[in-house]
């Protein structure tokens, strides 16, 4: 019976060793699957804009073998720029290899309407590539973004290509501080337009002519939004009282034109001949506002 006991525990000391072998045998085999499995492909799908302060990619032409990269950062000034560093090739397991540098010289590219998205870079890729997280040369551009001036200029700069939803954050962190800064409120009032929010940018547009009546560029949205609502009265009032106190001819035809075209749609022949009219008055020959009222002149006379 003793040595069946004994026969018990070696087997189960034997059992124990096997169990850990499979084991490490186990982790290590999953360590080198990771090691030569490729890893995720780049992912162009982040607005330039969300790619702020970061390395991102651009996507590549089907022809080309190698992928630009860089550092993207706004200039409180200039905009959203890419700092290019360089290019690289991803090899076979999914690394990225960076292409020699020709200079040390620094590539700067404004971003636009037109800038197609982008695949951020993760820290193991910055790494691979050989570049520090964050670039030594951003000191002299990254400023803090937290008083009125700046919080609007980063709205302006995010409305002027589209990113008025984003841009609402920084906007309304400088309303609360300072809310009749210096065009804030209208590049508020702009956001809350192309967002759709017309009320809130009623509501917004109301306080600003009232502290400031003769910026005539608040009422140019200030109009465009009780337009988007249909509130005719009120946005021909606004609008009249806008291109009244304009020394901007362009101003005033933008305001005009905007009324002349909704008449235009609304085939009302007096109403738009009354805008038609003021568009005329303030617009250079040969103007593109010229071009729009005969252009709508023409679709009448076609129509009788």
């Amino acid at each position: 019976m003793a040595l069946f006991y004994v026969f018990l525990l070696k087997i189960n000391t034997l059992m124990k060793k096997l169990i850990t072998f499979l084991i490490a045998l186990f982790i290590t085999s999953v360590a080198n699957a990771q090691n030569t499995a490729p890893r995720t492909q780049l992912k162009f799908e982040t607005i330039y804009y969300d790619a702020i302060y970061k390395w991102a990619a651009f996507p590549k032409a089907e022809a080309d073998s190698t992928y630009v990269y860089g550092f993207i950062y706004l200039d409180m000034q200039a905009g959203f720029t890419f700092n290019h560093e360089g290019t690289f090739h991803i090899d076979e397991l999914g690394k990225l290899v960076s292409s020699k540098k020709e200079s040390n010289s620094m590539i700067k590219v404004r971003l636009g309407n037109t800038t197609k998205n982008v695949a951020l870079l993760s820290s193991l890729q910055i790494k691979e590539l050989g570049v520090t997280p964050v670039p030594d040369w951003l000191k002299y551009y990254k400023k803090p973004i937290d008083d009125a001036e700046s919080l609007t200029r980063t709205g302006y700069h995010l409305n002027a290509v589209g990113g008025s939803k984003k841009a609402l954050e920084f906007l309304l962190k400088a309303y609360k501080k300072s809310p009749h800064h210096k065009g804030l409120e209208f590049e508020l009032g702009f956001a809350y337009n192309a967002l759709g929010q017309y009320e809130k940018a009623i509501e917004i547009l109301n306080k600003a002519t009232t502290n400031d009546p003769k910026n005539a560029l608040l009422y140019k949205e200030f109009g465009y939004a009780y337009l988007n609502l249909h509130k005719l009265p009120e946005a021909e009032a606004i609008y009249k009282r806008g291109v009244e106190i304009s020394t901007d001819k362009e101003l005033s035809c933008e305001m005009a034109i905007n009324m002349a075209n909704y008449y235009f749609i609304q085939k009302s022949k007096d109403k738009f001949n009354e805008w038609a009219n003021l568009v005329k008055l303030n617009a250079s020959p040969n103007s593109q506002y010229i071009k729009y009222i005969e252009h709508f002149e023409k679709e009448w006379e076609s129509k009788r």
